[in-house]
């Protein structure tokens, strides 16, 4: 029996479907560029209570490709392939977070080693902007203040 790929690799539940959602995270994500690639990311988006209001700590992306940046459809294509690829690859460090991905003119021509290495350092700088851990008493994850992350570990002598 075939499946259909994409749904495989790409399930609804990961992907941005809605204008409004994307227009969130333009509104309130932070930017993160790189030659080929420009990532806006946020926090998912929560309620009064603190819970999230939808899809509970899947990370989620949207691709947003112009034509009027990539002209060739078979490019944009592969653009995408890559950034999907990327993306289910750093899932699980990616958690509570939503992603918008754009891409730049000379994506394009760039090699796809040097594309795909180029969306991890994205995704990582992302990931390390935002500072996530998961609290042991919630299961949630949780942003981590700034104090915290840049104190040095202390060690503990028993003497």
């Amino acid at each position: 029996m075939l499946t259909k790929r994409s749904c495989i690799d790409f399930p609804r539940h990961a992907r941005l479907l809605l204008p409004a959602e994307y227009n969130r995270i333009f509104a309130a994500g932070k930017r993160f560029s790189g030659p080929c690639v420009t990532l806006v990311a946020a926090f998912q988006e929560r309620n009064e209570a603190g819970s999230l209001v939808k899809f509970s700590q899947r990370p989620r992306l949207g691709l947003a490709i112009a034509k009027k940046q990539i002209k060739r459809s078979h490019e944009r294509n592969r653009v995408k392939r890559l950034l999907r690829e990327c993306f289910r690859a750093n899932t699980s460090s990616l958690a509570g977070l939503e992603f918008v991905a754009m891409a730049k003119s000379v994506a394009q021509k760039t090699p796809n080693p040097a594309l795909s290495s180029e969306i991890e350092r994205l995704f990582l700088k992302a990931v390390d902007f935002f500072a996530f851990r998961t609290t042991p008493q919630t299961g949630v994850c949780a942003p981590v203040t700034a104090s915290k992350t840049l104190q040095p570990h202390k060690t503990v002598s028993y003497e």
